[in-house]
């Protein structure tokens, strides 16, 4: 029987995530492997709206009932990210009920290991001796090199290149076609900003930006 599923948020992430499940079922040789029943929002302008022709069920909170679903967590940006522990904590759903979904035409290694409620979209490629944690999001064209470690709740926006022996702190947030040096350590909840050029670690906490990058404080607090 197909995977009963929903996507925990309606931004752009969650509908490449959806991109992903309708490709994997389009594929599937016996027939579809997820029946996707839609999505939880909070945001009161989503509810009771249909996206992409799924349905809006409701709020996050409003995940427990549905005990026959499996769940997968779409909700993370540069303004939202810090927030992907407090939403899967606040669930309070089992680890055991997320699913991960990896778009078909990622490359993914044999011997690498991926945790629970981890989204990997398309072209993306995870090498040799990864270790990806527990809701990670992997978006389009991200290519994570060998020996490399990526934390729970961490996201890797499209088009980023990490080298070998990287090490993605616990809900870092990597910004779109940002590249990464080898042995660079990149600290828990750290925001790294679009197109940055990463040479040294970056500490927790922190925000750069830049080629090399650099410490960047924004305009607007975040």
């Amino acid at each position: 029987m197909p995977i009963s599923l929903i996507i925990l948020g309606v931004g752009g992430n969650s509908l490449s995530i959806l991109d992903a499940v309708e490709e994997i079922n389009r594929l599937s040789a016996n027939g579809p492997v997820y029946d996707l029943r839609g999505f939880l929002d909070d945001l009161p302008e989503n509810s009771g709206k249909t996206v992409l022709g799924y349905p809006v069920l409701g709020a996050l909170a409003d995940a427990h009932k549905h005990a026959d679903c499996k769940f997968i967590n779409g909700i993370a940006s540069p303004e939202s990210y810090k927030k992907k522990p407090d939403i899967v904590a606040r669930i309070g759903i089992p680890r055991d009920r997320y699913e991960t979904v990896i778009h078909p035409r990622a490359a993914i290694s044999p011997h690498c290991k991926i945790g629970v409620g981890t989204a990997i979209m398309a072209n993306s490629v995870i090498c040799a001796e990864v270790e990806i944690g527990d809701h990670v999001i992997i978006l389009q064209n991200t290519v994570v090199d060998h020996h490399s470690t990526i934390g729970d709740f961490a996201t890797l926006s499209s088009g980023i290149s990490l080298l070998g022996f990287t090490n993605i702190g616990r809900n870092a947030f990597i910004g779109g076609a940002a590249a990464v040096r080898s042995y660079i350590t990149i600290g828990d909840n750290a925001l790294v900003g679009m197109s940055s050029v990463v040479v040294k670690d970056v500490a927790a906490d922190s925000i750069v930006a830049g080629n090399p990058a650099r410490p960047f404080k924004p305009k607007v607090p975040m």
